[in-house]
């Protein structure tokens, strides 16, 4: 009886083992793919030959650029480029994966937003701004925030007439920053803004920044060097200001970026933010958005016809939000 029990398993060892193959090879659909930031793509991994053992291990070259799950499905972190690779046995695959910006488009008009990841920073007059650093800059405090994202440039005028229908700006030009709009004309292009790209927005909405999230993404956020202009220490690398512009307006993106690809948040035209401009507090904020109320709303970047001074990534303008001026402007975010 054992002598026939063990000639039994070992037929059916010899049976298992006959069955199973080594993996002789394994491939990645797609073998190259482009997504934007955020976004997420299902990987397929074939093992052959089919007996083989169909386990997959996944792993991703740069994680801060795409991260990869146990089954394939390949989250965008970060602009870049990466390999994702699907090993089987002592075979690999790989699927090269470019990561690009966000990018809406409406009615032809592109608008892209960057990715402002998360985290703290010290808002004010802080040290490298020295003494050009004003009253209303301090005290500087603490401020955390969460990711959001932000136009790679000033709303431009083409963007503007593409979504309102109309160009208010004096000086025109499709590739020149929109000006001429006053707060609530700004509240009005994101609210149809937002109406024209719904179905592709989800839960998110664009609005202005606060001035904290202003301040932080032209300091360059987590990737920030401490420059005292948005990108730089030399503001004519990064910004038309009064001493470089001729006293006009430049066509966006001409100038360095800062350190998040984000460009012009130094000079060209000021900014609208969300907030009412009021004096800061000296305690940590989380999100912070702002006063209630107040007189003027904040606006920040400096300009091509204001002074250098005010170009500086910590210098706080402002405008009643009834004001239309030549040189104020607006920039979006995302959250």
């Amino acid at each position: 009886m054992k002598k026939y029990l063990f000639q039994s398993l070992l037929a059916l060892l010899v049976v298992f083992t006959s069955c199973k193959k080594d993996v002789e090879s394994v491939t990645v659909t797609p073998e190259n793919a482009t997504i934007y930031i955020d976004n997420s793509l299902q990987l397929k991994a074939t093992v052959m030959p089919d007996k083989a053992p169909q386990d997959v291990r996944w792993s991703s070259s740069d994680i801060n650029v795409a991260e990869v799950s146990s089954t394939g499905l390949v989250t965008a972190k970060n602009v870049g480029i990466c390999e994702i690779m699907a090993v089987a046995g002592d075979k690999k695959a790989v699927c090269k994966l470019t990561v690009e910006p966000m990018i809406f488009s409406v009615n032809g008009v592109d608008l892209e937003m960057i990715k402002v990841e998360g985290g703290t920073f010290s808002m004010g007059g802080t040290s490298e701004q020295g003494d050009d650093a004003g009253e209303n800059e301090f005290p500087v405090h603490q401020v955390t925030l969460s990711s959001f994202y932000m136009g790679s440039t000033e709303v431009t005028q083409a963007l503007w007439e593409a979504v309102m229908g109309v160009n208010p700006s004096v000086y025109q030009g499709d590739r020149l920053p929109v000006e001429g709009v006053n707060w609530d004309d700004c509240q009005a292009f994101v609210t149809t803004l937002n109406q024209l790209l719904s179905s592709q927005l989800g839960e998110k909405k664009f609005s202005l920044p606060t001035e904290a999230q202003w301040e932080y993404a032209a300091r360059g956020g987590k990737k920030s060097m401490g420059y005292k202009y948005s990108g730089s220490n030399t503001l004519d690398l990064v910004g038309w200001n009064p001493d470089n512009s001729g006293g006009s307006h430049h066509i966006v993106a001409t100038k360095m970026p800062n350190e998040l690809g984000l460009y012009d948040m130094s000079g060209n035209v000021y900014e609208w933010c969300l907030d009412w401009r009021d004096t800061y507090s000296g305690t940590s904020q989380t999100n912070p958005q702002g006063p209630a109320s107040g007189i003027v709303k904040v606006s920040r970047g400096g300009s091509f016809s204001w002074t250098v001074r005010g170009c500086r990534t910590s210098s706080r303008g402002g405008n009643p939000p009834a004001d239309r001026k030549g040189d104020i402007g607006l920039r979006l975010v995302l959250q």
